[in-house]
C-alpha cells in the first residue's frame, strides 16, 4: 500500500472538527443501532410500563357537556317586524364570552358552591379556574356545546347544566328587555311628538286668527272685494258729481227767481246773501239804518228808497210769520193768514231741494271716504298676504312633517305591540337543550392509548440517547479511521468481519461452513482492521 493515501487520511483525521470516537457518517449510526439495539428495546419497554403505572396513579378528570339548539323563529319577518337588534348567528359568535362572563360565573358559584374547599382562595382565582375548565364550541350553524371538566363527574354535570341554563335565561331576558326598551322608546317619542304637534297646531291657529282676512286662500275674495269697492267708489264719485251739478243748478234757479221777484233788490247791498235763506235777526236793523241814510239824500220816491222800504216790509212779515205765537188773545180778533203766492211756493220748494241735495252730497262724501278707507284696508291685506303665506308655509311644512312622523310612530307602536307579544311567546322556544348534560361514566383524562403512546415515544428517545452515550463512552477501536488516527504507521491489510454461523443451522446441515474469501486489499472502514 502506498504512503500517499495513508498520509491524506491521516491529515483528514487530524483536521476533523469531531473527536475520533464520535460517529461521523450514516454508517456509524447504523452500526450503533446494529450493536446497541438491546438498550433501545429495554428503554421502550420501561417507558411503556412506566406509562401504565402513571396511568394508574394519575388523577382522573371527567367531562360533562350539553348541546343547546337555537331554533329559528317560525313567523316571517316580513309579516311581523323583529324588535331584537341582534340576530341568532351574531349571538352564537359571542356565546363564549357571554357564558364565561364573570358576573355569571360568580352567580353560579354563589348558587351551587361547587368548591367549598376553596373558600379561602381569592374569588378571581376561582373564576379563572372555572373559565379554564369550561369549553364552549359551535356545532353547525344553529347549535353550540357547553362542556365542563372536573375531577368529580357529578359536579361536572351540575356546572355544565347550570352554565347552559343561565345563558338561556339571561338571553331570553335580554330579548325581552330589548323589546321593552323599544316599546318605551316609541312611547316616549310619541309623547314628545304629540306635544310638538300640538304646539305647531296652536301656532297655526294663532296666526290664522291674527291674520284673518289676509290668509293665502282669501286672496281671491280680497281681490274681488277690491274690484267691487272700486266700482262702488266710482259710482259714488259719479253720484257726488251729479249732486253737485244739481246743487249748482238749484243755486242758479233760486238766484234767477229772486231776481225775477224783486228786480229792485239788486240795488240793495248784499241782497243775494239774504235771498238764499231765512233773514238774519241783525239784518233788519241794518236795512232800517240804510233806509234812514238814503232818506237823508233822496226823497221817498227814489227807486233805491222804495226798494229798501219794500225789503224791510217783507222781512218784517217773514219774521212775524216765523215767530211762535205767544198765546191767544181772547179780545183780539183772529189774524187771517196771508195767502201764499206761487212764487213763494216755488222758492220754498227749491230751498227744500237744495237742503236735500246738500244732505245727499254729505252722505255720498261720507260713503266715499268710507269706501276709500275700506279699499285701503283690503289693499293692505293683499300686500300682507305674501308675508303671511311664507310664515304659514313654514309652519305647515313643520306640521306636515311632524304629523307624518306621528302617524309612523303610531303604526310602529302597533307593530311593536304585536312583535312584543310574539317575542314573549317565542322566547320560551328560542333556545332548546337538545342533549342535556349527563354524569360521565368514563374519565376524559387520562386516556390509556395516549399514555401508552407517550411512554413508548419517551422510552424510544431515552433508548436512542442511551445507546449513543454508551457508544461514545466505549474506548474500543471500531473502524479504520480510528485505527489510523491512533497508529503512527499506515495500515497494510484489513480483513472483513467474519459472521459466526448459527449453531442450529450447522447441526441441521451437519457440515462446516467454509470461510469467505478475503476481499481485495484497501477496503473501507466497514472492515475490521488488522495491524501489520
Amino acid at each position: 500500500m502506498s504512503k500517499e493515501p495513508w498520509m491524506a487520511r491521516k491529515a483528514d483525521a487530524a483536521h476533523s472538527p469531531f473527536p475520533m470516537n464520535l460517529p461521523q457518517t450514516p454508517s456509524d449510526y447504523l452500526e450503533i443501532l446494529r450493536f446497541r439495539w438491546p438498550w433501545i428495546v429495554a428503554a421502550i419497554v420501561v417507558g411503556a410500563l412506566a406509562s401504565q403505572v402513571a396511568l394508574r396513579f394519575a388523577p382522573k378528570q371527567y367531562v360533562s357537556q350539553t348541546v343547546v339548539l337555537v331554533e329559528s323563529e317560525k313567523i316571517p319577518k316580513s309579516f311581523i317586524p323583529q324588535l331584537a337588534t341582534e340576530a341568532t348567528q351574531d349571538r352564537l359568535r359571542t356565546v363564549h364570552e357571554e357564558i364565561l362572563a364573570r358576573p355569571r360565573i360568580e352567580r353560579i358559584l354563589d348558587e351551587l358552591t361547587p368548591y367549598p374547599e376553596m373558600i379561602d382562595v381569592p374569588r378571581a382565582d376561582v373564576v379563572d379556574m372555572v373559565r379554564g375548565r369550561t369549553t364552549v364550541g359551535l356545532r353547525g350553524k344553529d347549535a353550540f356545546i357547553v362542556a365542563y371538566l372536573d375531577t368529580d363527574p357529578a359536579r361536572a354535570q351540575r356546572m355544565a347544566t347550570r352554565l347552559a341554563s343561565m345563558f338561556i335565561e339571561e338571553t331570553s331576558g335580554d330579548r325581552a328587555r330589548q323589546v321593552q326598551g323599544a316599546n318605551e322608546f316609541i312611547d316616549s317619542q310619541l309623547i314628545e311628538t304629540k306635544i310638538e304637534l300640538e304646539q305647531v297646531e296652536g301656532s297655526l291657529k294663532q296666526i290664522k286668527q291674527r291674520y284673518m282676512g289676509m290668509l293665502p286662500n282669501q286672496l281671491e275674495a280680497n281681490l274681488s272685494t277690491l274690484q267691487r269697492m272700486e266700482l262702488e267708489r266710482q259710482s259714488v264719485s259719479e253720484q257726488i258729481r251729479e249732486a253737485k251739478e244739481r246743487q249748482s243748478l238749484l243755486d242758479r234757479q233760486l238766484a234767477l227767481q229772486s231776481q225775477m221777484d224783486e228786480p229792485e233788490a239788486q240795488l240793495i247791498p248784499n241782497v243775494d246773501a239774504t235771498a238764499q235763506g231765512p233773514p238774519a235777526p241783525d239784518y233788519l236793523p241794518a236795512l232800517k239804518a240804510y233806509l234812514a241814510q238814503l232818506l237823508t239824500r233822496y226823497t221817498a220816491e227814489h227807486p233805491e228808497v222804495v226798494a229798501t222800504q219794500k225789503r224791510i216790509d217783507r222781512l218784517e212779515r217773514e219774521i212775524s210769520a216765523a215767530a211762535p205765537p205767544v198765546g191767544p188773545d181772547p179780545e183780539a180778533a183772529p189774524e187771517e193768514p196771508s195767502p201764499a203766492t206761487s212764487t213763494d211756493l216755488m222758492v220754498s220748494d227749491m230751498t227744500a231741494q237744495m237742503a236735500a241735495v246738500d244732505r245727499d252730497i254729505e252722505n255720498l262724501e261720507a260713503r266715499h271716504e268710507q269706501i276709500r278707507a275700506q279699499i285701503g284696508v283690503y289693499q293692505a291685506r293683499v300686500e300682507k298676504i305674501p308675508e303671511v303665506e311664507q310664515e304659514l308655509q313654514s309652519l305647515e311644512r313643520d306640521y306636515e312633517l311632524i304629523s307624518r312622523y306621528y302617524s309612523e310612530l303610531l303604526s310602529r307602536k302597533l307593530e311593536a305591540e304585536t312583535a312584543g307579544a310574539v317575542e314573549r311567546k317565542w322566547q320560551e322556544e328560542q333556545f332548546k337543550i337538545l342533549d342535556p348534560a349527563q354524569i360521565p361514566e368514563k374519565p376524559d383524562f387520562p386516556k390509556p392509548t395516549v399514555f401508552l403512546l407517550l411512554g413508548t415515544l419517551v422510552g424510544l428517545g431515552v433508548g436512542l440517547a442511551g445507546a449513543f452515550l454508551v457508544e461514545v463512552a466505549d474506548p474500543t477501536v471500531k473502524n479504520l479511521r480510528e485505527l489510523e488516527a491512533l497508529l503512527p504507521y499506515p495500515v497494510l491489510l484489513t480483513l472483513p468481519r467474519l459472521k459466526e454461523p448459527r449453531r442450529r443451522f450447522r447441526r441441521r446441515r451437519g457440515a462446516p461452513i467454509p470461510p469467505s474469501p478475503p476481499p481485495p486489499q484497501g477496503t473501507d472502514e466497514e472492515e475490521l482492521p488488522a495491524a501489520s
